[in-house]
Parts: C-alpha cells; structure tokens; sequence
C-alpha cells in the first residue's frame, strides 16, 4: 500500500485532469444506469399501453443519454491518458536525473542494460497502470455501487440473489494477488534479457571475430525461453481463475432469471423490471470480471514500481550539499591530503595519497596496471569520494563546492575517447554550449584536427556514428582534444595512452596535447619517456601508494620500481629513438628543442616527410 500511495503521489500535481476524470466518470457511471430503466418503461408502459407518443420520447431519450454517456466517456479516456503520460514523464524524469546524479562507483555496480530495462520496461508497466489501472480502479468501484443501489431501489430479494457470487470473486481476486512475487521475477528476467541485447551489440565484433554468434543467438533464446515459459505459467493461471469467476457470476445471472421469472409469474414484477434487473446484473458483473484485469495490471505496477524506486532511493555517495558555494575562477593550485578510498567495506583501493601540485606545473602519475593511478585521478573531479583524506583546490575543499562549478573548470582526455553520435561539431561543442562556429574551428586546428575535418564532404556536419565508429582511433583523440581546449580548463587530467595509432597520428596527438597543456596544471597518467622526463615532479604508485616521488633522474637512483619500468618499458622508446614529441616543457625554450630533436630524430628515422606534411 505505501508503494501504491507513493505511485499515487506522482498525480497529485495534476489535480485538474483527476477532478475532469473523476468527474466524466460518475456522471457516465450515473448516466450508464439510464438507458435499462428507460427500456423498462418503454416495455412497461408505452409498448403496453401502445402510446406511440411515449415510445418516441423515449427511445429518444435513449438515445440522447447513450450519445452522452460515449462523449463522456471519450473525454475520461483522453483524460485518463493525459494522466498517465504526465505520471510518467515525471516518474521518468526522476529516475533519469537520479541516475545523472550518481556517482561511479553506482555505475560501477549497476550493468547497463538493467539501467535501461528500468527505465524503458519497468517505467512502462507504471504508464500502463497510471494511464488505466488507477482510474478503471476507481471507475469500477463507484459503478458497482451505482448498479448495486439500482437493484437494490427494483428488488432487494433479487439483488441479493445476484450478488450470491461474491465470496468466490473475492477468493479469486485474493489469489492474484500472490503473483506479483512472479511480475517482480519477471521484470527482472527481462532486465537481464535487455543486458544480454546491450552487451551483445556493443561487443558485436568481438562475437564476428570470435564466430560467437550462434552462441550468442542461443544465450538470447535461452533467456528469452525462461521469460515465454513464466509468462505462459502466469497466463494459465489467470485464465484458471478468471473462468471460475466467469462461471460464478454466470450461475448467479441464472438464479436471477429463475427466480426473477417466477416473480414475474407471480405478477409481482413485471417484465420490464425483470429485464432491467437483468441488465443491472450484467453491467454489475463487467467492471468485477474487469477486476481481475485491474488486479494483474496493479500487481505488475507494484513489481515494476519497485525496481524503480530502487533506483530513485539508492542514496547518493557524491552528494552536493545544501550550503556548497560555487568554486571561484581557479588558479589551478591542487593539494591531495592524505586521500584514501574504499569501495564500502571493501579493502582500500589507495592509501594515505599526499600530492601537492602547483598552480600551471604538471604532475606525472607512473606505475603498474591496477595500481590506483585512474582511481586517484576520479578524486579529483569527485567522480568519487574519498572516504578518509581530502582534495583541495585553491584552498577549497571539493566536497564544500557545486559540482558544476568545479566540472567546468577541469578537462579531462582519456584513453577510452567517447564521442556521441552526433555531428564533428556538437562533439567538439559539447562542453561549451555558448561556443561560436569560429571558436570550434580554432579548437580543431589547435588540436590538428581541422585538416581531416575538412577532408569530409559535410565537414563539421558530418555525423559520425554511434561512439565515432566512422572515424579512426587517432581522429576520435584529436576531437577529444579539442573539445577539452574549447572548454579552456584550469586543470587538465590526462591519460597520454597512444599505443594503438601510427607514427605520423601519434605526433599530431602529441603536439595538439602539448598546446593544451601549455600553462595549465596538468595531471597525467604518463605511458611515454618524454611526458616522465619533463613533467614538474612524477609520483610512483604501487599497491593504491605512492612508493617514490621526484624527478625522473632522483627516481633512477631512489626507487627501484621505477627503475624496473624504465628498464622494461621507457628504455625501450629510448632505444628506439628520441621520443616522438616534445611534450610539455617546464622552462620556455625547451619545447623549441624537443622539437627540433624530434624532427632529426625522424628524419634519421626516414619520416622527414610525414612531419613536414603535419600541420
């Protein structure tokens, strides 16, 4: 009941459509008991007397009442729409915020096509019950007063006889109640099923590659079979139970005709009262067979309304607090003071982190593959909390600050690029709405991007699919790079990863990195010599710690794991030549040379030519 009451809840904003629906219904209610008096006169008293007069104005009365009952009714079921659709869109809209608002780690435990089932699947079976459950709840109840104190006002001895089947629709109705525990299990066979769908085509060629597709096809039916099968199960079941309500309701209208024909015998009704009696006792059992309807319809609302109230509960963990004050324009100063973080009860991911990273300077982040470098770089933007510690940021501790001031003083250029299918220029855009056409293009060329952008025949209209699927590795990390250039951040977080693009490409991306890191305070989870070597200070993590800090020839000498990864990962670029780019240089003039040994570099290297190509 308090989750009913709470699915109610979302209606009460839209009071005035719920006055015009209650409203049109007790009126057609009332207006729906006419038409079978109206026959009883027309049979008692003008067919009888034969006053052709009479029957005229009756039968056009009839008529009269039946044309406004179906205009009543079309306004209730308009109405009754309209209803739903705005329960839902708010319900929807609550949802879809709360789930805005959570921070990783949720997502982190949540898969993405349960998400969606939640939010497509489960939100439809509560517009389906908004739309029709709530009102034809109410609709039937009043009518079957309305009809009961008819029959009551024609015979009491009859009326009683009619409603003989009630305790059995009553045990019935009790006993679809008990299925909701199955729609509960059902909407989550379906959730998984929408994640089975999710999964496969966004790995579809992984399953090509593989030839998984018959084993994937066969996972999809697998699940779907379960799902067919309880549905099925539900089906047998109703259908069971509707039919012993049929058969009860149908066996009282018999007792009615019997008895009702031998009082009409008896000359204490007459015919006509005996046909309106029966037609009450018809238009009485149709909004109680609906019940059953209702009934199923309620208990998947019911199960549905849970998951998504589940999800609209899930207390936030990066939560703003009501007294935040919005961050002033940064200068770029970063401070983590003795940070820790745990995923619940788990076991700490980093521990007792202590960095401190000077307005304008860079920090490199080195270490191992799970050792908390990602980790520590979401602390930053509070795409996680931490649970012992703090970050500051000019003096302001992050938790105290709106979200969306401190997001929108920091840009951040991962690895994983993520473009929407949307056109080159909302992605460039995306973080700047207010951005002019010139100010994206100057982002682009920034970003040795614009070259390849006017290579397409639609230029920056030109769609780019679903994650940027039409573009090539290296062009999705040039976009990336100009979308963060575009916003102008203070901070910038940087994953360098550039293992998967060729020579020329990897260049490009460097030199567009390096304007953009150019007199910011720059973090990076740093996979390259040359980023290492001329980085402000480089930290080495192990284990969610910091094992060593300094420059690149104080960690040679102090930590030895990080002289292992020099020897088995940086000395390997060495050997294989100066590094490809300059990077970010700390004092003016050493980017000039960087760049002068990286062109003497390639040109000993036989690609004098891609560099004189590159823009």
């Amino acid at each position: 009941m308090k989750l009913l009451l709470r699915l109610l809840g979302y209606a009460r904003p839209h009071w005035r459509l719920v006055g015009i629906i209650v409203a049109s219904m007790t009126t057609e209610s009332v207006m729906r008991t006419v038409p079978a008096w109206l026959t009883k006169l027309i049979i008692d008293e003008a067919a009888v007397y034969g006053s052709v007069q009479s029957v005229v104005g009756l039968t056009a009365g009839l008529f009269l009442v039946t044309a406004v009952a179906r205009a009543l009714n079309s306004l209730q079921n308009y109405s009754t729409e309209s209803l739903g659709q705005n329960v839902v869109h708010d319900l929807r809209n609550d949802l879809y915020r709360h789930l805005q608002s959570q921070s990783m780690s949720f997502y982190d435990a949540h898969q993405t096509g349960q998400l969606m089932s939640r939010v497509t699947s489960d939100v439809s079976q509560v517009q389906f019950f908004a739309s029709n459950g709530i009102i034809r709840i109410l609709d039937a109840t009043f009518g079957i007063l309305v009809y009961i104190g008819v029959m009551m006002a024609l015979d009491v001895q009859l009326t009683l006889i009619a409603l003989s089947a009630t305790p059995i629709i009553i045990l019935v109705q009790l006993r679809i109640r008990t299925i909701t525990a199955i729609y509960r299990e059902l909407q989550r066979m379906m959730a998984r099923l929408t994640g089975i769908l999710q999964e496969n085509v966004a790995a579809i060629k992984l399953v090509k590659a593989y030839n998984r597709e018959q084993y994937e096809s066969d996972r999809f039916l697998s699940e779907y079979w379960r799902i067919r099968t309880r549905r099925l199960w539900v089906t047998r079941k109703m259908g069971a139970w509707s039919q012993v309500q049929e058969v009860s309701t149908a066996f009282a209208s018999v007792l009615v005709l019997y008895f009702g024909a031998q009082r009409v015998m008896d000359g204490t009704l007459t015919i006509g009262g005996l046909f309106a009696f029966q037609a009450y006792v018809l238009m009485l059992w149709q909004p109680v067979r609906f019940f059953g309807f209702i009934n199923q319809a309620v208990q998947q609302a019911l199960a549905a309304g849970e998951r998504v109230f589940e999800i609209v509960d899930w207390p936030l963990d990066v939560a703003e607090k009501p007294d935040a004050v919005p961050l002033p324009p940064l200068e770029g100063d970063l401070v983590i003071d003795r940070a820790s973080f745990a995923y619940g009860r788990q076991a700490p991911l980093l521990r007792d982190i202590t960095i401190h990273v000077r307005p304008g300077s860079s920090l490199a982040i080195v270490g191992p593959s799970g050792s908390g470098k990602t980790t520590l770089i979401n602390l930053i933007p509070r795409f996680y909390d931490v649970t012992r510690g703090r970050v500051v940021i000019d003096g302001h501790d992050v938790r105290e600050v709106t979200l969306a001031s401190l997001r929108s003083q920091i840009g951040m250029v991962l690895q994983e690029t993520f473009l929407f299918n949307m056109t080159i220029r909302e992605n460039i855009r995306y973080g700047r709405d207010d951005a002019t056409d010139e100010q994206v293009i100057e982002a682009a060329k920034a970003a040795n991007a614009h070259d390849f952008i006017a290579e397409f025949p639609e230029g920056y209209d030109t769609m780019i699919g679903e994650r940027g699927v039409r573009l090539s590795g290296g062009q999705r990390q040039r976009l990336a790079i100009a979308r963060a250039l575009l916003v102008d951040p203070r901070i910038l977080i940087l994953d360098e990863a550039t293992s998967s693009v060729d020579t020329r490409t990897d260049f490009l991306i460097q030199r567009a990195l390096e304007r953009l890191m150019e007199g910011r305070t720059t973090i990076v989870i740093a996979h390259r010599l040359s980023t290492v070597q001329r980085a402000g200070q480089i930290v080495y993590m192990e284990n969610g710690r910091i094992v060593g800090r300094g420059s690149h020839t104080e960690l040679l000498e102090t930590c030895p794991q990080y002289r292992h990864l020099y020897e088995t990962q940086f000395r390997k670029q060495e050997t294989a030549g100066v590094p490809l780019t300059p990077g970010p240089s700390p004092t003016r003039g050493e980017g000039s040379t960087g760049a002068l040994t990286l062109a003497l570099s390639l040109r000993e290297r036989g690609l004098s030519s891609e560099v004189r190509s590159a823009p």
